[in-house]
């Protein structure tokens, strides 16, 4: 009874911040102090017709949507490389993998900016795609990890046996199997891709992304337009989160019924 009591406590401090947020999105007046003044769509009237807010949320989008894709590539590459290799091999893409996930952003953030100025390469929208590539192709490759792990090579072989190319192997067995793996992982990505803020900070250059948007009028002033806007940003991150949950749970249903019709 106790253990479940500090659990719920946690869970309670954990959430309370956002249930406040979401709270004064609809609050009648631009205060956000107590007492409630009464409920408004005022605020999320004003985020729909604010043409700024849409150029940054259609930013966040194209970024996000790149960088799925190109982790999605990147990551059914390293998963036939991961399976390909020996023991010491997989341990050590597992250490890479994880380095830049352990680093703070803010080193991760001046790291690629120094490497950019370096390589003279300009601050765009470009720079704000392989940065968030960086950071999400190890978040992939380590939630592929446990789905990998269990693969079994002896269809690759049997597959082999029976005359199938290797790029047909790919494609009529590795590829099916994978692919849900994959496809929860990239949208995990655009996820991550899309509330990225601090290392966005340093490789954005004049470009401005739905976060760093919502940073610059906080430096003004906090009113409820932008707990309204991060509210929809909230409800949007969930809901990708919540397809890919989905698509993995889909996927675990029709193996586990798969074992049992055989």
């Amino acid at each position: 009874m106790v253990l479940k009591l500090v659990v719920w406590s946690i869970l309670a401090f954990l959430l309370m911040p956002l249930v406040i947020i979401v709270l004064f999105s609809f609050h009648a007046s631009p205060s956000l102090s107590f007492p409630f003044a009464g409920f408004s769509l005022r605020w999320y009237a004003e985020v729909l017709g604010n043409a700024q807010l849409g150029s940054a949320l259609l930013k966040s989008l194209t970024v996000a949507g790149f960088t799925a894709l190109i982790t999605l590539v990147l990551g059914a590459a390293a998963s036939l490389a991961w399976l390909r290799l020996g023991h010491r091999g997989r341990a050590l893409l597992e250490v890479l993998c994880l380095t830049p996930i352990a680093l703070p952003g803010l080193f991760v953030g001046v790291s690629l900016l120094v490497l950019f100025a370096q390589a003279r390469v300009q601050l765009s929208t470009v720079t704000i795609v392989i940065s968030h590539v960086v950071l999400a192709l190890p978040i992939l490759i380590v939630a592929m990890r446990a789905r990998l792990a269990l693969f079994d090579r002896s269809l690759e072989e049997a597959s082999r046996d029976l005359g199938a190319s290797q790029m047909q192997t790919f494609g009529k067995v590795t590829l099916p199997l994978i692919a849900p793996t994959l496809i929860a992982s990239a949208i995990l990505a655009f996820a991550v891709s899309f509330d990225e803020f601090v290392v966005t900070s340093f490789v954005a250059g004049t470009e401005t992304t739905l976060p760093m948007y919502i940073w610059s009028m906080m430096r003004r002033t906090v009113t409820p337009l932008i707990n309204a806007i991060s509210t929809l940003a909230l409800v949007f991150s969930v809901a990708i989160l919540f397809i890919a949950w989905l698509i993995g749970h889909l996927r675990r249903r029709s193996a586990v019924a798969g074992r049992t019709v055989s």
